[in-house]
Parts: C-alpha cells; structure tokens; sequence
C-alpha cells in the first residue's frame, strides 16, 4: 500500500482528515477490498458529501453512503482498527483539529491549532497524530489513541521560523521523521518525531524572484526519496514544478533532481504517490488533468496519462493489489482506474457530486439502502472549472 491508502489515514488538504476504520455497525465477516471516495457534494446546491464505495476488481460502485464531511488528501500506510476521523481543514471558527466517532457523529476531541489550515498524519503506531500549522507557523503531536487517557492532548509542540507555512505532512514507514514542505519559506524541514524535534530545515534554490512555493510532499515507500510539489517553475510560467530529494540521510533531505514542463512534467502539479513496488512514482497535475509518471530509476519522466479534459485531479490510491491506480476527478464526478504498469486508462467509474478523495479500506459493505445519485449525465457533460479560479495552487473544490 502507499501513502495515501486507508485505515490508516491522515490527511492534508482542504478538508483534511484522518480517518480511521470506518465501521457503520459492520457485521463481522464479509469484510473485502473497497476503495472509498469522498464526495464532497454542494452545499449551496443543497447536495450532502457522500462517500461511494467501489469494489478495486469489477470497478463498479457498490454503493453510496451520506458522510457528514468530505476529505481530499489522506495520506498514510498504517492499519487501525478504530472508528475516528480526525478534521484539520478547514478548521473553523476555533482554528482547531478536532475528532469525530463516525458511526456516530459524535465530536469526542477538539485541539485548538491556532491556525485555519492544518494538516495531519498519524504514526504508524497509531498513537500520535503529527500536526503541521501553516498559519501558526508549528508543528504539534497529538495523543491520538482512543483508549489513551490523555487522548486529544498536545503531548509535545514545536516552534517553527516565522512565515514558514508549512503546507502539508508526510511520515516515513519507520515512524521516524516527518517532512514538511514551507510554503511561506520555500524550504522543507525534517521533523524527528522521538524526541520531537526539528531535524533540519533545507533551502530549495530558487533561480528568478518568484517564489518556489513548495506545498506537498509524500515519501516513497522504502523513505529513500520524498516527492515535493512547488506552486511555481524556477524562472518560468506559475505552472508548478517537482522536486525530488534523496533520503540516504533521512535527518537531513538533498534535492538530487527538479521536473518541469521542459522534463515532461505536467501542469500544476499537486500531489504524488509512488507505486506499491516503489519502481515508479505518480505525480497528479491538476491543471493539465494528466498523470506524470516519474521512472525512479533514472528520476525522469517516463511517460504521460492523459484522464479527461477538465477533470481536475486532486489525489489518488491503490488497493492491494497495486494494479489500479483509482483517480477522482472533481470536475467529471467520476474515478479514473489506470491499470499499472501500463498505466493506460482502464475505466471510468461514475461516483458522487465532486469526489476529492480516495483511499484503501479493507471492511464489509453497510448493510441498509444507499444514496441514490444522479451519475449518468453528471459523466458525461461533467463539471469544468473557470480558467481565472482564483486559488492556483489547487483550484475552485
């Protein structure tokens, strides 16, 4: 599994959330493979967040269920078996991380951040969760086991340099570091999780006076390369390049290789996975709505899926199998499978009104009816966003 599968959840994103085991009262057997995405629907249409649940061998929906939130960028390989979700973004009035048991809705934890956007990952273990404040400019650990008598607390805190922003958290599989991408800063720092600490703090060379702006990242499989999305190219149109830095020592990242357009990069890159193997990495480009795979072997990219025009992409996963790249594309309501390694467009899955994220769930259908949507047409005219969106880096969700 890679970093962006589920049980094991955290997120990063608008909306981010860590989500656990979901359990809407599952019987206790005829669990199987699922890939959940999250349907973020319209609110000012009156259209509630979903989530579908498709099955990774037919690529059919198996069924659609009412969530009462949405997230976009889960982001960790660890297994749990829990039933909480954890929300960063947004944060609310509070500026708070909170938690939720989702069978029930119920809020069982809120820890003010001090900032709007906040974006989470949980340990391996599973004990802590690793928090990056953008605006508040630190990072926070979290008791984040249920069963934990101090769970919900801020058990360490660290101070990062003023107008850093780091904009995202990806964990190694050791549990040892966390690395976060500065936005404010253009730099990406190394967080020692035992003892809480940071590591190091990385410039990233710029060559013209625009900004990098890097602001996700995601670490391979075996944490011997980490992926880091920038809003910008250097010395180029504000199309977003990728760095890609060496983990020999992983206290202390090097960035051996930066993708731009020139390289084959697609445009607006905005986020990655690599594949199970670790052979290839995937970055997602929103704004071309393509699939930049990167070759590890030689840091190049190697080739280009092309998903449907206007479709958006944000993030992505694979189930088990590792077959199957699953990529929901807010502007078509739809998932696109791509089989690997061929990576060629094997279907495209109607889903719910604008799916932002997906993830890996081993669990049993919910027993009770669904949600019924509107999915035909919704594929085929889709939903396109205005080239002037204001928010470049990600784009009107």
């Amino acid at each position: 599994m890679n970093r962006r599968t589920f049980l094991k959840l955290s997120a990063a994103g608008f909306g981010a959330l860590a989500l656990n085991q979901l359990r809407w009262g599952f019987a206790q057997e005829g669990f199987e493979d699922l890939i959940v995405v999250s349907n973020a629907g319209d609110a000012d249409a009156g259209v509630a967040p979903t989530i579908s649940l498709i099955d990774p061998a037919s690529l059919s929906v198996l069924k659609t269920l009412p969530l009462p939130g949405s997230f976009s960028f889960p982001a960790t390989r660890w297994d749990f078996e829990r039933d909480v979700i954890w929300t960063g973004l947004p944060a609310g009035p509070n500026e708070a991380v909170s938690a939720y048991r989702l069978s029930s809705g119920e809020k069982i934890a809120e820890i003010p951040a001090g900032s709007r956007q906040n974006y989470t990952e949980l340990t391996p273990d599973g004990l802590h969760l690793i928090v990056a404040a953008r605006f508040a400019d630190r990072f926070l650990k979290i008791s984040a086991d249920p069963d934990a008598a101090d769970f919900g607390t801020i058990v360490a805190e660290l101070e990062h340099y003023a107008g850093s922003n780091p904009c995202d958290l990806t964990i190694s599989a050791d549990g040892a570091f966390a690395y976060a991408p500065d936005r404010g800063g253009d730099t990406t720092t190394a967080v020692r999780l035992d003892p809480f600490e940071i590591a190091s703090t990385t410039a990233m060379e710029t060559f013209s006076d625009a900004a990098l702006e890097p602001y996700m990242g995601t670490v391979s499989p075996a944490n011997d390369y980490l992926f880091i999305e920038n809003a910008t190219v250097d010395g180029g149109p504000d199309i977003g390049s990728e760095s890609v830095f060496d983990l020999a020592d992983p206290a202390n990242p090097v960035e051996v290789a930066r993708l731009s357009q020139a390289d084959g990069l697609g445009d607006a890159p905005i986020t990655s996975e690599f594949t199970p193997d670790g052979r290839y990495g995937i970055v997602i480009c929103r704004g071309s709505s393509t699939l930049s795979i990167v070759d590890m072997a030689t840091l190049g990219v190697s080739k280009t899926v092309t998903l449907p025009e206007g479709g958006a992409p944000l993030t992505g996963s694979f189930a088990d199998a590792g077959d199957t790249f699953f990529i929901p594309l807010p502007g078509r309501d739809a998932v696109a499978a791509v089989s690997v390694p061929d990576f060629e467009v094997a279907a495209l899955i109607p889903v719910g009104q604008r799916p932002l994220g997906v993830v890996h769930l081993q669990a049993a259908v919910p027993e009770g009816p669904g949600v019924s949507m509107p999915l035909g047409e919704a594929l085929a005219t889709g939903r396109m966003f205005a080239p002037d969106c204001p928010d470049r880096c990600c784009g009107q969700v």
